[in-house]
This record gives C-alpha cells, structure tokens and sequence, in this order.
C-alpha cells in the first residue's frame, strides 16, 4: 500500500500510521450508527491468503498475481475480484488452503458490506464543535473527558496551549496514543479548517528558523515579529518626514534595517539585544498598525502619547496582549503582556531615546523626537544591600542544599549554587557555561593548578572574559559529571553543558535557571523561617542575580581589589563595581573572611577556599 499509493519520499511509518487512524475512524463511525457488527469487522485485519499449500496439485496464485493477470486495469471491485478468484481455484485448491481462503475471503467481503454501510449512512465531516465521544474511541473519549475535553475544537485549543506534550494534561495518555490523535487531526485538517501548528508537534529545541517564519502570518501590517513583519513600500520609512536631508552618508534605507544595524552596533550581549529588539519592535509596530506611519515619520507629539498613554494600556488587547507565554514563532504571538508598569515606560523611554540619538548620530534621522520626553518616572537608585545575602542568610541557604546524600537534581542544584556565588556569573552565562570553556593552569604565589571558565562576551563591554574557579567548585563539579559518566572534566564530550538537566542531559536555559534558584530560595526561606519566624521574608524574594551582588559584596569586604572583581563581572565601568563597597563597613573585613572561607569549604573540613 505504501509502495503504491504513499509518498515516496516519506517513511513507511506514516502510512501505518495513516492506516491505523482510518480503522480508528471507521470502527468509532460504526459504533456511533450502532452497527456492532461493522465496527468489530473494520477493527480486523485479515490474514494474507497463502501463496502455497503443502501439496497443492496445482499451484494457486496469490491474489496479486490473480489481479495483475485477470485484471491489470483494476476494473473489478475487490468483492468482485475476490469472488472470481473464489470461483477460478476453489476446485484445485488443497482442504486447508480452501478453508483458509474461503475463511478469509468471508472476512474480506463482509468487511467490504460494512464499508459501503457506513459510506451510505455515515457519510459526514467532523467539526471542531463535535463532541470528541462521536470521534474516538470510548476509552480515549473518557481520558479527554477526564481532562475537561468536551469538543474537538477543545482537544485543538489544548494542543496548541501545551505544544508537543500536551498529552502531560490527559490522564493516562501516553506519547503513542497523542501521537494518534494528532494524526487524526492532521487527516481532518480541511474538514476542521485547522492546520496543527508545527510548533505543537515538535519540541522547542527543535524549531528551525525557517520553519519557524513559515508560522507567521507576516501580511501587510500585521502584528508580527520583527524578523516576520512585511512592510508596504508606503510605510518602510524610505521617505520618512523625519529622514534626515538628502545626500547625507546613511548606510541603511529603511526602518526596519536601521533597527537592525543598531542592534548590532549596541547590543553587546544576548541579552541586552533581546531588550532593545523588544523596545524597537514594540515602537515600530504601534507606528505602523496605530499610526499608519514609518517610525521615521514620528514626531514628539507621537512619542509622547505612546509612552504616557500606549504603554500605559496597550489596547486593543486583542491586538497587543498575549494570553499567556507565547512563542515568537507562533501566530498568536503578541508584542506585550500587559500594561507597563512606570518603571517599565522608564527603561522604554530611555532605550528608544538612545535609538533614535544614534539613528541622528548615523544620519538616518534629522531630529530625535524623544529628546523632549519627560521621564515618566524617576531611575530607581541601585540599591546592592538590599539585593545581597549576609553570610547568615547566605549560610543558611547553603545549608539548604547540603545532604548527606544526593539525586542527581539536588548535587546539580548545590554545584549551581556554588558556582554562582563562587563566580557573580549571571543566569544566561550560567545556562551558557559548557565543560570546553574549563582550563587549568599557574598562577603566580599559588603552588595548585587553577581552574579557570572563559565566559562570553560581557553585557557591556563585550569582550570574553575568564573566572577562577575555587577547588571547592571545581570538586562538586567532578563529583557531578562522574554522576553523568564523564569520569574526567577536561575530556568530556564537546557541548557538555556544566549545569545539565536531570533528564536527557541537555543544558537548562537561563529560566530554568531562575526557576531552580527560586526553589533553593524557597527551600532556604522555609529553613529560616523555621528557625526564628519572620526572617525568611528577605530570601522568599531572592532571585539569581542576588547570588552576583552576594558574590561582589564579600568579596570585596574580603578585601578583594576593585578592579579584579569589576573585571571578574564584566563590569565596563569601575563605578559600577563600587556600588557593592557599601556592604560591609571596613572593621568587619576579618570576620568575612573567616566566613567566606567556612562557607566554600566542603563537607569533609576543607579549607581551600
């Protein structure tokens, strides 16, 4: 079947598969019309009728062999065909190959009667408001039913909600009976005038950017991403009101090309980038669908409503907010959440501020029509003590993670936490960090090799970086990967992630590396508070990038020179590094060095930190 009617550029699984949902089909049609005997005929598959016998006297051909010679143009049915064939051999065919024959044959016919009944009678389309119960079998049925699934319009809403595991919701759905269903869906697709997305099928790490553009409806003036959106010729901004004067040297035309070559002027870090992309986006979208004009058509007027009011409320909210997180590749994708808070509309100012000065500095814009704007509120003062873990609370967390015995997650959860505060890395470079950025070497005055981690480029710089790695960090890290089976740090697999899931062994993102932070806080909280009540408030609210204040702080009342910690953080500017001095007042420096040694030591005593 496969070789004669399939693709034959496609796997003969998905033509089992394709099979498989037909009989599904066919047996739950049945049972829907009451007709009993169909829908156990069409869940039977009958034998193959034997090619040979133990002592034929004559040889019998196969039913194909039989077609091919009495019927090459494939004029008869196959009740037809199988009754001339009953009729040419049932004389010379042996007892039990006539018994066999006649038995399957029988089967075929009937089967072939209970088809034509249901093309008679049951001829019909499903629809996404159909109840699921008239589609599935009653098992399936139940388990959707259990979920909350009543129609199929609500199987596809949470197929697409949950993406490629939304079969997680279902009870006692597993990934071959989803994968069932989903090729249902798929073969209905016309008739429910709904294509399953490819991003449901598929897990993120997955997608492929061209695939993923293919997702979009990036028409004229949709609400799309940036790297989707399909701009008229009228609105691209080749002739914005605000273009600066001809003849100047701009090096880009449009709007949507001097977003991008800012981008990759000033953007010195993943995520920076993604904060100016969002801002940019977010601006050249309201122009286009609000304004009906270019972003280089926008003048102070315009800038001001959109940050003291759009901002404020994005609205419609159907065309502005996204329910839930959505995908970028999705077609639902949104370019907000919600409303900004005044802090938000702060930093949006600022960074479309700053875009437009260098579009002027670039000769693309003649003015800048945010250098008016008043700040819609005032820049929160960097506040590090508040942000930074004393040694109690940062003992206390410590203590959190520490077992007498481990899981794989709660090691990987106590070398995340000592990697952090051992090195001020942030989350994404955490998520970043692999086994082929580890080296040892010399330093002077220090008789034991070092370990280094060679970071990427820094936020602000942009320049690589490197960070020592404390033997306390470096231990649990080799007691980690030996849990993996990587007896030896330095001669793992390329790509080892430092940090790796528990399942698969794949890198964790920087929000899974929030989210295991918040749980270590979480625990720590729930630990302090059983202590003395009330002190666990302060660690309820800690986040990843505590851990980098916590790690500045002590170590520069440890008395670590400023510039060997600011250039350990990839800080640009000292002064941002000395924000973190105002932690410790000088006469507690020994005391914090006597902590902060306790505190790296491992659980055997020792005192390496």
């Amino acid at each position: 079947m496969h070789a004669s009617y399939g693709d034959s550029g496609a796997d003969v699984r998905s033509t089992r598969r394709l099979i498989a949902a037909l009989r599904d089909t066919l047996s739950v049609m049945a049972r829907r019309a009451q007709d009993i005997d169909a829908a156990h005929l069409l869940r039977l598959r009958p034998g193959s009728i034997p090619s040979d016998a133990a002592s034929p006297v004559t040889p019998v051909p196969t039913l194909e062999e039989f077609r091919e010679r009495v019927d090459p143009e494939s004029v008869y049915g196959e009740s037809e065909l199988l009754a001339l064939y009953q009729e040419a051999f049932a004389a010379i065919a042996s007892a039990p190959l006539d018994r066999r024959t006649a038995r399957n044959i029988r089967l075929r016919r009937r089967q072939a009667d209970a088809l034509a009944r249901m093309e008679a009678s049951l001829v019909q389309d499903p629809r996404p408001q159909h109840p699921v119960d008239g589609w599935f079998e009653p098992a399936v049925s139940a388990r959707l039913a259990a979920a909350g699934i009543g129609t199929i319009g609500d199987l596809i809403a949470l197929v697409e909600r949950r993406r490629h595991r939304w079969y997680t919701a279902v009870p006692r759905l597993g990934p071959k009976g989803a994968q069932r269903i989903v090729d249902w869906l798929q073969l209905h697709a016309s008739a429910l005038q709904h294509t399953v997305s490819p991003a449901a099928l598929v897990p993120r790490r997955q997608w492929k950017g061209e695939a993923s553009r293919k997702m979009i409806d990036g028409g004229t003036l949709a609400v799309a991403p940036l790297e989707s959106l399909r701009v008229p010729s009228a609105l691209d901004g080749s002739k914005g009101t605000n273009r600066a004067p001809p003849g100047s040297a701009c090096r880009f035309d449009t709007d949507i090309r001097a977003i991008a070559a800012w981008l990759d002027a000033r953007s010195a870090s993943d995520h920076t980038r993604r904060a100016y992309r969002r801002e940019a986006e977010r601006l050249l979208l309201w122009a286009l669908v609000e304004r009906q004009k270019p972003l280089s058509s926008l003048d102070p007027a315009d800038c001001t409503e959109y940050v003291n009011v759009f901002l404020a409320d994005p609205r419609p909210a159907a065309r502005w907010v996204a329910k839930g997180r959505v995908e970028r590749c999705v077609a639902t994708w949104r370019p907000f959440a919600g409303p900004l808070s005044d802090r938000s509309r702060e930093s949006a100012r600022a960074i479309l501020n700053a875009m437009c000065e260098w579009f002027v500095a670039s000769d693309y814009l003649a003015t800048n029509p945010f250098s008016t704007l008043e700040r819609p509120a005032t820049p929160p003062i960097f506040d590090a003590p508040a942000r930074t873990l004393d040694f109690e609370q940062w003992r206390c967390v410590f203590e959190s993670v520490t077992r007498p015995n481990y899981t794989f997650a709660e090691h990987r959860d106590r070398l995340a936490l000592l990697l952090a505060y051992a090195t001020g890395l942030r989350r994404a470079e955490l998520a970043a960090a692999t086994t082929d950025a580890l080296s040892v070497g010399r330093l002077a005055g220090v008789g034991d090799p070092v370990w280094r981690l060679s970071v990427g480029p820094a936020r602000t710089g942009g320049q690589a970086r490197t960070v020592l790695l404390p033997p306390a960090v470096v231990e649990a890290l080799q007691e980690n990967l030996a849990m993996r089976s990587f007896p030896d740090a330095l001669a793992c697999p390329v790509g080892t992630p430092i940090l790796a899931q528990a399942r698969g062994g794949h890198a964790i993102t920087p929000d899974g590396i929030g989210r295991l932070f918040k749980d270590v806080f979480a625990q720590a909280a729930a630990l302090s508070e059983a202590k003395n009540p009330g002190s666990g408030r302060s660690l309820a609210r800690a986040s990843t990038h505590w851990l980098r204040h916590t790690h500045s702080a002590h170590a520069l009342a440890h008395g670590a020179p400023i510039a060997q910690v600011g250039k350990g953080l990839g800080h640009a500017d000292l002064s941002t590094t000395a924000l973190y001095l105002k932690r410790y007042d000088p006469p507690s420096l020994l005391g914090v060095e006597q902590l902060i040694r306790r505190a790296l030591a491992t659980e055997k005593g020792s005192e390496s930190a």
